[in-house]
């Protein structure tokens, strides 16, 4: 299934241009599913939804990154109930969604979800007050940050006339691709489709107070309010008064939705503008109303709450008017379940770890040795292995196939390594691109199978294990090398459980051999590498003593970007939870049971 999550500051016109998109990809023999998400409850979003869409689900009480587990949960829904493509609509006062939303969700269900580029929609009204200062810092940042995560610009409103704020978004955002759209009358949906950045955007470079402080400075309102009399009144006076009464508060967004007797909408996305109307729909008089209420407005929740009765109130003079499902609030801190530093899935769906160990300072920090042990290491499992010339060895997550070199040049093998990432291999040793999940090879055609530092970053390492056992001759030898945890990870370390620190599946001693023996093997040989590990780590301190040096002097290679102290707070964390034994290495030679 397709996923589109789309993102944008409040009232940039997100639901108007999802709804447009669901249309046109339904023209297009698409079965579509939307999600909406709220740090509340009571949506205007979902209400307008439904009338173009089948599947909607809705995620309220905080963002897509706090409630990943939710998202996660709601995507595969559609995907069960027959989506094709499902979008995803995020909060408004959300940002960070490359390292919290699509990263985790291409690692861990790649095989299943076709992430597409991140889209972000902007006012170009509000690009060009943000560009003049009229916000302050703290949401000025949020807004920033957002653009600074597209892949795609949707530039919202093109029907209306709207500022040219093309320079401004090229200068913040140089690689995404930018469209004009109108969610009014569809203008852009193909172009939108077809869009793709120069180059995907990375994940975030974000300080998570500001980001807070920007969320917090917001007053939330969402609330469904009944309207009786025992005259008739006109609907849409009533509605205008209300936006009329409001419209000069500091607004990010205010949208009400009809529900009944019949659905429209009307919306001010600024402070002082012009309300967007569409409630041709609801009858000249009525003597019962009910409405969706959604508020965003930069004052205090307990502030807008009054501000909002009283203006619906003053509006609905000599009617009753009942409240239920009110809440205001101000949004709390951020606290993403999965934080990822590295992009998943991006150009060509590589794996997260594969994508990791292409970035030049790691293997700068790195050098020859990507996993511990190194060389030697890779030799001692070949021995074990009982190599011998000619015999087919297969490395799977083999990266650019040096520990394959190293056999080949010892044991004369003939070498195949899988790897998610873009390497091409050479004469001695060819690299096929592919899925340890789903290795392409034919069943027990293999003399050896090589699995070094990357079990535990497979989704489902059993299934790894299983695809080995199968493709490996029924008496020969799987080697497989990975991190042991037995203790905490530091908060510093967190952040790299997810690329090549392999942290995110490391189990304790007895759960590898738990797994393995789920996967119908038994271990043959098992050795504690743990101080190859820690000169791993001395030797990653040796380069970044180095590249601060080669900094200074104005000779750090081309394309490596190191934050030096940042690096050597890791390498305390990293020496600090070695030398507790909280994090070991241990290596297995393993048979079919």
């Amino acid at each position: 299934m397709k996923v589109y999550v789309v993102g944008g500051f409040l009232g940039a016109g997100k639901t108007s241009a999802i709804r447009a998109l669901a249309r046109k990809l339904a023209e297009l023999g698409e079965r579509v599913a939307v999600i909406t998400n709220d740090q509340g409850h009571a949506l205007v979003d979902t209400a307008l939804v439904r009338e173009d869409v089948a599947i909607v689900r809705e995620i309220g009480g905080g963002c897509f990154c706090c409630r990943y587990p939710e998202l996660e949960s709601a995507l595969l829904g559609t995907a069960e109930a027959g989506a094709s493509v499902t979008i995803a609509e995020a909060v408004g006062s959300c940002t960070d969604l490359v390292a919290t939303v699509l990263s985790p969700l291409a690692e861990r269900h790649g095989d299943r979800l076709r992430i597409a580029p991140l889209a972000i929609v902007v006012d170009p009204w509000r690009v060009r007050d943000i560009a003049r200062g009229a916000f302050n810092e703290d949401v000025a940042y949020l807004f920033r940050k957002q653009l600074e995560e597209a892949d795609v610009i949707l530039v919202s409103r093109a029907d209306a006339s709207p500022p040219d704020v093309g320079d401004v978004l090229r200068e913040i955002r140089s690689d995404a691709a930018i469209v004009a759209i109108s969610g009014r009358t569809g203008a852009g949906m193909s172009a939108w489709l077809s869009a793709a950045p120069q180059k995907p955007a990375a994940p975030l470079v974000i300080d998570y107070d500001r980001y807070a402080a920007a969320e917090a400075d917001l007053g939330w309102l969402n609330a469904r309010v009944h309207v009786t009399a025992t005259r008739a009144f006109a609907p849409r006076s009533l509605i205008l008064d209300v936006l009329g009464a409001l419209r000069e508060l500091p607004i990010a967004h205010l949208k009400i939705a009809t529900i009944a007797p019949t659905h429209g909408t009307a919306a001010l996305v600024r402070q002082g503008g012009e309300p967007g109307v569409a409630l041709d729909a609801l009858p000249a008089e009525t003597e019962r109303l009910e409405l969706l209420v959604n508020a965003r407005v930069a004052m205090s929740a307990a502030a807008l709450a009054i501000a909002v009765k009283e203006a619906v109130l003053g509006a609905a003079a000599g009617a009753t008017v009942e409240w239920t499902d009110l809440e205001s609030f101000e949004p709390s801190r951020p606290v993403p379940v999965h934080r990822y530093t590295y992009r998943c899935g991006s150009g060509d769906d590589a794996s997260c770890c594969a994508a990791f160990y292409d970035r030049p300072e790691v293997r700068f920090l790195l050098g020859d040795s990507w996993h511990p042990g190194g060389a030697a290491l890779t030799l001692a499992q070949g021995a074990e292995l009982d190599l011998t010339a000619g015999a087919k060895v297969l490395d799977v997550a083999c990266g650019r196939g040096e520990s394959l070199r190293v056999l080949r040049s010892r044991f004369a093998i003939e070498a195949m390594g899988l790897d998610a990432g873009d390497a091409t291999g050479d004469e001695d040793v060819r690299i096929v691109r592919g899925d340890a999940h789903h290795v392409p090879f034919d069943d027990q055609v293999f003399d050896a199978v090589l699995c070094e530092c990357a079990m535990s970053t497979f989704v489902d390492p059993r299934g790894a294990l299983l695809e080995m056992r199968r493709v490996i001759k029924p008496t020969r030898r799987i080697a497989v090398s990975d991190m042991i945890v037995e203790g905490p990870i530091p908060e510093l370390l967190r952040p790299y459980a997810h690329t090549g620190a392999c942290f995110a599946g490391a189990r304790t001693e007895r759960g590898w051999l738990a797994l393995f023996a789920d996967a119908g093997l038994e271990v043959v040989r098992s050795s504690d590498e743990s101080r190859a590990l820690a000169e791993l780590v001395s030797g990653i301190k040796r380069r970044l003593v180095g590249a601060a040096l080669g900094r200074a002097a104005g000779a750090l290679p081309a394309g490596i970007t190191l934050d030096v102290k940042k690096g050597r707070a890791l390498i305390r964390a990293a020496e600090d939870v070695l030398g507790k034994g909280h994090v070991r290495y241990g290596a297995w030679i393993l048979a079919r049971a």
